[in-house]
């Protein structure tokens, strides 16, 4: 099954007609529900584009990454400033059973461990119960997610009134971006996120899906200025 590499920035509904000058000929315009539209380009991996810092004066936009195997970042761009900056790692657990891999077994640790599948020595089993260990013992998972949380609280998480949302979603967003649930499911934390704020079912949301043809669920708002 493809991963899902989804990423783009994002603002309100009523933003709309402002975001038409700002759009460069080979960017996508989207309506992604009655409250978000999105502006979708093959550079949005990168850092801002000038196009859309400059968008960023005249409203402010929610970026969203999310590489379902690696990782996650959202960051408000407002007045041409990174106004709010969250970023989740997915793979810590992988990273770490690959170090313990590499010390238990060498450079060809993956072949030996995938040949002993299903033997009496299970190589596989034995580096996931390594690094479980070292996970639990060093306190991996939780000293990752404090760094993680070190800026988000009461104060960073207002900013998102800048959207028009009331105090109860930003309560909802405090329950929801927790070290506790950071740690337990980083996964469902983001999806729970993402659902928070309106932007339901949020996966293969990019320029490259997009602009393939094969996606319709959303209407491609300048689809005509830049038909050739």
């Amino acid at each position: 099954m493809m991963s899902d590499f989804s990423v783009g920035y994002f603002t309100r509904n009523e933003n709309k007609e402002k975001v038409y000058p700002y759009l460069t000929e080979d960017e996508l315009f989207i309506q992604y529900n009655d409250e978000w539209i999105g502006k979708l380009s093959a550079l949005d991996w990168e850092k801002p584009q000038p196009q859309t810092v400059a968008l960023s004066k005249e409203m402010p936009l929610l970026y969203v990454m999310n590489a379902e195997d690696h990782g996650f970042s959202m960051k408000i761009l407002h007045d041409e400033e990174v106004k709010f900056d969250l970023d989740i790692s997915y793979d810590i657990r992988e990273r770490i059973f690959d170090e313990v891999a590499h010390e238990l077994y060498g450079e060809d640790c993956w072949e030996i461990m995938m040949s002993s599948i299903g033997t009496s020595d299970n190589k596989m089993e034995m580096a996931n119960q390594v690094t479980e260990k070292r996970i639990k013992d060093e306190n991996i998972l939780e000293t990752a997610m404090k760094i993680t949380f070190a800026n988000i609280n009461d104060d960073s998480l207002k900013i998102f009134e800048i959207f028009g949302f009331d105090e109860e979603i930003i309560q909802n967003l405090k329950q929801i971006l927790t070290i506790k649930n950071g740690i337990e499911n980083s996964h469902q934390m983001i999806y729970n996120l993402l659902d928070c704020l309106g932007l339901k079912q949020f996966s293969f949301v990019s320029y490259e899906y997009v602009s393939g043809g094969e996606d319709d669920r959303f209407e491609i708002l300048n689809l005509n200025k830049n038909a050739k």
